[in-house]
């Protein structure tokens, strides 16, 4: 028993260095993206090592949201079970890390959850869980992208702010047919960045644009008259 515990003991160490290699940013990328590797890799033999690290409330943050990326890497269901209970993390960068990691792993059935992240009261949190709807890119998430492009939470002071630019972004990686409208009308918002982000989106949504031979505001004049055509039809 007591060799038991010694080898466990020893294998948990050795987990917990590897993790702190690829978290520790005083030493080379190299360096970091082999360990976050073998995290990656070894996820299944470490995962219960990997785990507890993960939940752990006293341990260090860089090394908890390594651990929540690598997690977003390994394709696992059990992976993606950690992630989704990382959601409720009290500390927004894990929320953060939580989103991140799921929208790496792409399964369609956490869209739900990682959407209801766009409401989360740590803007970073919003703009890593549309980051994550992005890659996911399940059309059924697309509306609570177009809802969080209008909460006045994403607003300071009637001002537009940064993580809105990733929600129409997002918009444009899951290219839902049903968003087009939504991007159309976002063509007359007031920050710039949103209309170039929604011109984009558009494109990848549409499958082309109106861009060649045309200026910008002819560019996003030409769109407003397709639209209105195409709802003729």
């Amino acid at each position: 028993m007591l060799s038991l515990l010694l080898l466990c003991s020893l294998a948990f160490s050795a987990v917990e260095d590897t993790v702190a290699i690829a978290a520790n940013p005083d030493i080379s990328e190299q360096e970091r993206r082999a360990a976050f590797n073998q995290m990656t890799r070894d996820y299944q033999a470490d995962r219960h090592q990997l785990e507890a690290l993960l939940f752990d409330q006293s341990a260090d943050a860089r090394q908890r949201w390594v651990t929540a990326r690598a997690l977003g890497h390994t394709r696992s269901p059990q992976a993606k079970q950690a992630l989704l209970k990382l959601c409720d993390d009290p500390m927004p960068a894990m929320r953060a890390a939580a989103a991140g990691g799921l929208g790496d792993l792409g399964y369609a059935d956490t869209s739900s959850r990682v959407a209801e992240l766009l409401t989360d009261p740590a803007i970073m949190v919003r703009g890593a869980a549309a980051d994550a709807l992005g890659l996911i890119g399940n059309h059924a998430a697309a509306p609570a992208l177009e809802a969080a492009l209008k909460d006045t939470s994403n607003f300071y002071r009637s001002q537009s702010l940064w993580v809105r630019v990733h929600f129409v972004t997002a918009l444009g990686e899951i290219a839902a047919p049903s968003s087009i409208d939504a991007l159309v009308k976002t063509l007359d918002d007031a920050d710039s960045a949103v209309v170039d982000a929604a011109l984009v989106a558009l494109r990848k949504t549409v499958g082309y644009d109106f861009a060649e031979g045309r200026t910008r505001a002819q560019h996003i004049e030409a769109w407003r008259r397709w639209w209105a055509a195409e709802k003729k039809r």
